[in-house]
C-alpha cells in the first residue's frame, strides 16, 4: 500500500531525527509507530483476549481446581441465595 502525506515541520525534523537516530528507514519507522499504537490500544482479535487477561492479572486470580465451569454449584457458597 503506498501513502501520500504531508507533515508539519516539527514532525518532520522528528522524522528526520528518528532517521538517523535509529538508522531506519520511513516504511519501517511507520510500521513500528503503528505497532506500538496498536499495542497500547489493546487493539485485539479473539486469539489475543487471553494475553490481555494475563497482563491484568485476570487469569489466575481465584483459587481452586480450575474446574469451576464444570462444579461451580459445589464450589459456591449459596448460602445467601436460599
Amino acid at each position: 500500500m503506498q501513502i501520500n502525506t504531508e507533515l508539519d515541520t516539527q514532525h518532520y525534523e522528528k522524522l528526520q531525527q528518528l532517521q538517523r537516530i535509529m538508522g531506519k528507514n520511513l516504511r519501517t519507522l511507520l510500521e513500528l509507530a503503528i505497532d506500538d499504537l496498536y499495542a497500547r490500544h489493546n487493539v485485539s482479535v479473539g486469539h489475543d483476549a487471553l494475553t490481555i487477561l494475563q497482563k491484568n492479572n485476570f487469569i489466575g486470580c481465584l483459587h481452586g481446581d480450575g474446574k469451576l465451569s464444570q462444579n461451580y454449584k459445589q464450589e459456591l457458597d449459596w448460602s445467601g441465595k436460599l
